[in-house]
């Protein structure tokens, strides 16, 4: 095959940045756009692979992995590291560029992240600033293809692993003084691996094909992924979630995932389902593929760590692979375990927790302490087979049959099938004994389901349950701003040291960024903002050293931004548990940490004292454990119950019950007030009234409705909530609206949904013209029963007011229709395919202005004359009205920059004008269909 029979050689490396570029143009919240964009790409390149595959035949490479590579860096698995950080970056391109370590332009390339992404006041990330520095200093057009720079990257992967460093980097520069400023603003983003486009891994996948994400969950490769997707082979075999494909020996299976679950819930779900409980271990997962003597270990994210635990017993240096090949039985050819790798200690004869930050995969078969001790809890595949369909139960009934399990080398998890609710409250107690992280409880009949969260498998862990753990009343003492420097997005917090009564002083525990709504975030943000002081530092030696006010210690943890503690706010911190840390200024920091309320009604020397802190610690142990009680069987009961009257209690916030203080902030609770119970229509749902309008009920009506027929209601819209209800659109409204996070419907639908005292059989279905907002998932729910006017496909129309309501969605359009409407009419009426004036409404120019022999000028016109003739107009003048392209002959001669600005003299004048290689006409013909246009544009 000749090496020019590669498709990724005749694809400009240039497109696939301009792609990047269109992406990250869209913005955050034009996911619909980026999709679109996406869309076409893939279906444009589609078209191109089948045209090749024509050309060169079946043999030539046609996949589209070498271009999906590039625009999903992170999960390509085929290319050795490049060992390329910033601080390496930004050495090149000082070299490069030619200028001084001293420079102004040296030190805008001073203060970003491993990640590339800006600190220190900087703004964008560090390709952005090069894009700005390389402007005058690159090359116009880059001529590296796809091929190219995968052919480059691959040999600075391999350069890095061989321990030849100069290399890579000789590499590096060699490939970037061939690019634009564009290219080399992509490039850099590609090997750091961060894109920034805000699109998910998944959903890329998915727009390149509905099954990829499930086929990568699988195979963990896209080199694989491409070939099954290409060649169409085990396609079918990918369904829902919770079926699939069967897994590949050697390919790492994502693995199933654990949902959180209210224990509330629990107790229904133990009266519906079989379920099992195991411990949750708290180690890295991990799985162990085996086939033979060759053994393989993937880490959760699908890296390989074979060469650490040993590829077969006889590997030098191996620290898990010798023992446990002995402990299999003899009947294991083929396997793959799921569970967890764990850190066991030697002399004590327990398992480290991973907080104690002890990273299994570093440690050494020489070391006399630890050892890597793996705990599995399921087997996907044996002896050749796949077994991720098989039910779970079956599953750990022939796991125990394949191990011998031997204390610090190999164990299967402990699990325990749960009898019902009273069960499974001993067994939870028993692990808060134990100070173990809590239990995972799996249904029965569960089939194993790659990367899915929802399919069987839930966590309970004691911070998940109200009042179980330790709270804590903690003092903002500073702030960490976000990368851009708008502002403050997570807080240091610390405790009271109240020896000196008159002097208190706040020492840091933690830091912390989740748990506020982006509402409540904001408003702290704006109360804080008028006290936040810089931190200072100053040079001591060689480090530099920030300077502490006299009343506050942060550690080694120092923040941007102070504040005096008489002008700070508490928060209520909950977490899993209290670890030892050098990094704050107490011994023990919070792990998981979460703020749970902000507590505004307390002063700042009403927070928790470092004694009380220091006594939940007082064991002297490395972990210290937060449960506070035992888990009852009240805890498994939906709703608190005031035993005096038998009735809910409703709950309040701290919040709520001082509303008089510097910050009105909302939190999201559950309004459950009693009423008379119509039906349960709405049972297990949760609605959030935001607003009513004049002539409609008022909110606490609106509300009432809901609970009589069994919803719930809510005060702030949170992942949980079925649906948003607004009818005045008021500032809080149209910013829920604006996100399209929440689905948001009329009064009018609740009314009609639940209005009245009759009992309804069913909720009333949600419609377009129901809907102020709705989620992408609902949109796209929607456009299959739906017409773009909110007229179901299915059902009738009821009655008048409802005809009259759909007529008002439809607009017309008086103005004349265009040429490219037109000719989409056309193609919709006649098809795709037909071959009849096939460049209908199509007004043409030709650009001669490289055109420099009569042979040149003579082909281009015959071949506009083909225009005519199927169809088409072709304008002579120059710069006419109504033109739709400009066809150009691609040669020598053509000066694009000419081009550009004798097309944008009179694009003002005209809708649209696209700019084409000539050869589009030709290809046209020649498919009898008019040709994919991106391929052959020129501008």
């Amino acid at each position: 095959m000749s090496e020019q029979q590669c498709i990724s050689k005749h694809v400009k490396f240039s497109e696939i940045s301009a792609i990047l570029e269109k992406l990250k143009a869209a913005g955050p919240t034009s996911s619909s756009k980026k999709d679109d964009i996406l869309r076409r790409y893939f279906d444009s390149f589609e078209q191109f692979r089948r045209e090749y595959r024509q050309k060169y035949g079946d043999n030539a490479k046609t996949s589209i992995f070498p271009i999906l590579r590039l625009l999903l860096p992170a999960a390509d698995r085929e290319r050795d590291s490049y060992g390329i950080r910033v601080k390496t970056l930004r050495d090149l391109y000082i070299k490069i560029l030619g200028i001084s370590e001293s420079s102004i332009e040296a030190r805008k390339l001073s203060g970003f992240d491993e990640s590339g992404t800006g600190s220190n006041g900087n703004s964008g990330d560090f390709a952005d600033r090069i894009f700005t520095l390389m402007r005058g200093r690159c090359p116009k057009e880059c001529d590296m293809t796809v091929w190219d720079v995968n052919e480059r990257l691959d040999a600075m992967g391999q350069h890095y692993q061989n321990g030849r460093r100069a290399k890579t980097q000789d590499e590096l520069i060699r490939m970037v003084q061939g690019m634009t400023q564009l290219d080399q603003k992509w490039l850099i983003r590609i090997i750091l691996k961060n894109l920034r486009m805000g699109m998910s891994q998944t959903k890329l996948l998915g727009l390149y094909h509905p099954k990829a994400g499930a086929l990568f969950d699988r195979l963990s490769h896209l080199s694989k992924v491409c070939d099954a997707v290409e060649s169409g082979e085990g396609l079918e075999e990918i369904g829902e979630p919770g079926s699939g494909m069967a897994v590949r020996l050697f390919n790492p299976v994502k693995p199933m995932l654990c949902q959180r679950v209210d224990l509330k819930l629990v107790d229904g779900m133990l009266k519906k389902d079989e379920f099992w409980l195991e411990t949750k271990m708290d180690g890295e997962r991990f799985q162990i593929h085996k086939e033979g003597q060759v053994f393989k270990y993937f880490s959760r994210n699908s890296y390989e760590y074979s060469h650490v635990f040993g590829e077969n017993p006889n590997h030098p240096g191996s620290t898990l692979t010798p023992y446990l090949s002995n402990l299999l039985t003899a009947s294991v050819q083929s396997m793959i375990l799921d569970g967890e790798m764990m850190v066991f200690d030697k002399r004590e004869l327990i398992y480290r927790d991973k907080s104690e930050n002890t990273d299994v995969k570093a440690i050494k078969a020489d070391n006399p302490e630890l050892r890597p001790c793996f705990c599995a809890y399921d087997v996907l595949f044996l002896n050749g087979k796949s077994l991720i369909m098989v039910p779970y139960a079956e599953r750990i009934r022939l796991l125990k049959t394949l191990i011998k399990e031997k204390v610090g080398f190999v164990t299967i998890c402990h699990r325990v099938k749960v009898k019902n609710g009273e069960h499974l409250v001993e067994l939870l107690n028993h692990a808060i004994d134990a100070h173990q992280e809590g239990v995972v409880i799996k249904k029965e009949n569960s089939a194993y389901s790659p990367n899915e969260r929802n399919a069987g498998w839930y966590k309970i862990k004691p911070d998940y349950i109200d009042n179980m753990v330790s709270d804590f009343d903690l003092l903002i003492i500073g702030g960490f701003y976000n990368s851009k420097r708008q502002y403050i997005n997570t807080f240091l917090v610390g405790v009271m040291d109240d020896r000196d009564k008159e002097n208190p002083i706040f020492f840091a525990a933690t830091k912390v960024g989740i748990g506020l709504s982006i509402d409540q975030w904001k408003q702290l943000n704006s109360s804080l903002r008028p006290h936040w002081q810089d931190v200072t530092a100053r040079k001591q030696g060689r480090t530099t050293v920030t300077e502490e006010p006299p009343e506050l210690r942060w550690g080694q943890t120092p923040p941007d931004v102070w504040v005096h503690p008489t002008h700070s706010i508490v928060l209520q911190l909950k977490g899993s548990e209290l670890v030892q840390s050098t990094s704050f200024a107490t011994a023990y920091t919070i792990r998981f940490p979460r703020i749970t309320a902000i507590r505004s009604d307390k002063g700042f020397c009403d927070v928790t004292s470092k004694d009380e802190y220091d006594q939940l610690c007082s064991a002297n142990t490395k972990v210290a454990k937060l449960a506070k009680r035992h888990v009852t069987v009240d805890d498994l009961t939906p709703g608190n119950v005031d035993s005096s009257n038998g009735r809910k209690r409703k709950k309040s916030s701290p919040l709520q019950r001082n509303r008089s203080t510097r910050l009105n902030l909302n939190l999201n609770h559950v309004d459950e007030t009693a009423e008379e119970l119509i039906d349960n229509v709405g049972s297990g749902l949760d609605f959030c009234v935001l607003s009513t309008s004049r002539g409609q009920p008022p909110i606490a009506e609106l509300e009432k409705m809901i609970r009589r027929h069994g919803g719930r209601v809510v005060k702030n819209p949170g992942p949980k909530t079925y649906l948003t209800i607004a009818g005045d659109r008021t500032f809080l409204v149209d910013r829920i609206i604006d996100s399209q996070v929440y689905n948001v419907a009329t009064v009018d639908w609740l009314q009609r949904a639940l209005g009245g005292s009759e009992k309804k059989d069913q909720l009333l279905p949600l419609r377009p013209n129901d809907m102020l907002a709705a989620t992408e998932s609902l949109r796209e729910e929607m456009s299959d029963h739906f017409d773009r006017f909110g007229d179901s496909l299915t059902a009738k129309i009821s009655n008048a007011e409802e005809m009259r309501a759909l007529l008002k969605q439809v607009t017309l359009d008086d103005g004349p229709l265009s040429t490219q409407e037109l000719q989409e009419g056309r193609r919709e009426i006649l098809g795709k395919r037909s071959g009849f004036r096939i460049f209908q409404g199509l007004v043409g120019q030709l650009y001669r202005e490289n055109l420099k022999t009569d042979i040149d000028l003579y082909r281009a016109k015959f071949r506009m004359l083909k225009l005519i003739r199927e169809g088409g107009q072709w304008l002579a003048e120059s710069g006419s009205k109504g033109t739709t392209h400009v066809f150009v002959t691609k040669n020598e001669s053509l000066d694009e920059e000419h081009l550009q600005r004798w097309v944008d003299g009179f694009a003002k004048q005209n809708r649209k004008v696209d700019v084409l290689n000539i050869d589009w006409i030709d290809c046209s013909l020649r498919e009898k269909r008019t040709c994919d246009e991106q391929l052959y544009r020129v501008l």
